[in-house]
């Protein structure tokens, strides 16, 4: 009977790779100050609190010595041996921020990242290390893969997204400067911001700006997505007005006969309608503005009960 030997290190798990399926890569040590960021790469807000707030835990955890940090990943200019970060901006910095405090530090471990400059921007969205990077960090990235040449269709299959969703954020990231921070001011959502830049354009900063006056008075701090979505009759309601708008339909149908086929024929021919249709159309509008007036009464005292149907 055959034992299996046991090799309890990794150096010997690798020396018998053969045998264990273990292989050794190469990491490198990499002092922080040799580590370069590269202008306009990172869609980081460093003035951010909560960026600020992580470069600040990683250098408490260097300067401990203890706390396990990742490695950073960096590639390398071959026409000028510069090291570049592609993934670890926030523990460079939290590195450097360490050594300025007088901490120790002689360096970092760095793996070599592989891939062109596209593969880059992917690392950098799809990364699972330290802070994420908020929405319209990451609809700038989405951006400039579209800049390399990329489709919506290869932008969202290499990060397993669905194009619906590559082409909202598109739409925030090209979204004005004040659009997009009240996004990273978190006064906004995303999706809110992207509805309403594709409803109003160029005044959908204004339009937010305006409606987040109006949250604060009422002691909230968000834009709530139902502020500047188009309001709709509850669905009885609409019902109504539809079925009502219905019988008058049929019946200046049945009145216009064959003019029905010539608009210009219409023109100046009036047609008799029953006024008992027409009323019961004008009744389930009001029906329906007076629910809409009761909704804009509970939003301005603050309210969020649903309205009823």
């Amino acid at each position: 009977m055959s034992t299996q030997k046991i090799y309890g290190s990794f150096k010997a798990q690798a020396a018998n790779s053969a045998e264990t399926g273990v292989k050794k890569d190469d990491v490198f040590k990499i002092h922080p100050s040799m580590l370069l960021e590269e202008p306009g790469f990172n869609e980081r807000d460093y003035d951010d609190p909560e960026v600020r707030e992580q470069i600040e835990r990683f250098a408490v955890s260097y300067a401990s010595g203890v706390t396990y940090v990742p490695p950073v990943a960096v590639r390398i200019d071959s026409a000028t041996g510069k090291f570049y970060v592609v993934d670890g901006h926030q523990r460079r910095r939290g590195a450097l921020l360490a050594i300025e405090r007088g901490a120790p530090i002689e360096h970092l471990v760095c793996v070599p990242f592989r891939g062109n400059n596209i593969d880059r921007v992917v690392c950098q969205v799809t990364s699972s290390q330290g802070l994420k990077l908020k929405p319209v960090g990451i609809a700038r990235n989405y951006l400039k893969l579209l800049g390399f040449g990329q489709s919506v269709a290869d932008i969202a299959k290499s990060l397993g997204r669905s194009v619906q969703h590559i082409q909202d954020m598109l739409v925030l990231a090209e979204a004005n400067a004040d659009v997009q921070s009240l996004v990273n001011e978190g006064a906004v959502s995303a999706t809110t911001a992207i509805d309403a830049v594709r409803k109003h354009g160029e005044k959908a900063g204004e339009l937010l700006a305006s409606k987040l006056k109006e949250s604060q008075s009422q002691g909230k701090t968000k834009i709530k997505p139902s502020a500047i979505k188009e309001w709709v009759p509850p669905r009885k309601v609409a019902t109504k007005i539809y079925g009502s708008l219905s019988e008058v339909c049929e019946s200046v149908k049945n009145e216009l006969g064959d003019l029905m086929a010539d608009p210009k024929a219409c023109e100046g021919v009036k047609i008799p309608v029953d006024a008992s249709k027409l009323r019961e159309l004008v009744r389930a509008y009001e029906s329906a503005e007076a629910v809409k007036e009761r909704r804009d009464a509970r939003l301005q005292q603050g309210k969020t009960e649903k309205t009823p149907e």
